[in-house]
């Protein structure tokens, strides 16, 4: 299961998919960018909406990037990503539960 079945905008989902799918690493805008195969100027128009719910977080800065990983601190998040990687039963729908709770 993937984060593309939960969320409408396919960019978001690409960004939180490739996101969770390194969660050790964190990521500049311009390299999230290029590794999800999305535009920067997407990038910058959902990112702030995902700091805004606390879906990432900013983990450091690096000259004049700023970097990027999922805030797993985050309830909603991390219960997202459990049951969007593990792939359990019932995932879309309790995902999708969890998003909009």
């Amino acid at each position: 299961m993937a984060f593309c079945d939960v969320f409408t905008d396919s960019s978001v989902a690409k960004i939180l998919d490739h996101l969770a799918s390194h969660e050790a690493r964190d990521f500049s805008l311009t390299e999230l960018a290029r590794e999800c195969g999305v535009s920067y100027r997407t990038i910058q128009r959902v990112f702030p909406i995902l700091v805004q719910n606390e879906l990432v977080t900013k983990t450091r800065r690096i000259g004049k990037a700023t970097m990027y990983s999922l805030n797993l601190e985050n309830t909603r998040m991390r219960e997202l990503h459990r049951v969007l990687v593990q792939g359990e039963k019932g995932t879309a729908d309790k995902a999708h539960h969890v998003a909009y709770t």
